[in-house]
């Protein structure tokens, strides 16, 4: 969490974005790798309300954890400004069964952060337990 909590900050007023890593078939994520950003403007949108990650970022994390007998697990990004909690966009985009933490940066401060779940492609998502163990 102090790593995701760094780099949403560092990226205010921009939404950030990366992996959650862990065992395979496990609810445990272990670590957390970041993923680029590459949401474009368009009309009112951008990376400041989007974002879209990197697929090539997404393989060479696929490869990583492969090697490593490690998996995504799921996926994180911030809403600057916005409540830590999933939007339609979100839930549209959502792949069932990976967990999607979603932190909310007000003023380049974390405040808040919420997991959701979603079984099918596209949503709804639910939201599921935080529990943060150090160690």
């Amino acid at each position: 969490m102090e790593a995701i909590t760094i780099h949403a900050e560092a990226g205010y007023p921009h939404e950030i974005c990366g992996f959650l890593i862990g065992a395979a078939e496990s609810d445990l994520v272990e670590e957390s790798r970041r993923a680029r950003n590459i949401a474009v403007a368009s009309g009112d949108h951008g990376p400041h309300d989007r974002y879209l990650i990197d697929p090539l970022d997404q393989i060479r994390v696929d490869r990583e954890c492969d090697a490593q007998g490690k998996a995504i697990l799921g996926f994180y990004h911030s809403h600057p400004n916005s409540p830590a909690r999933a939007s339609i966009t979100d839930a549209n985009a959502a792949w069932p069964d990976s967990f999607y933490l979603i932190v909310s940066v007000r003023e380049g401060k974390l405040v808040d952060a919420n997991v959701f779940v979603t079984q099918t492609y596209g949503g709804p998502m639910g939201p599921e337990p935080l529990e943060i163990v150090k160690g």
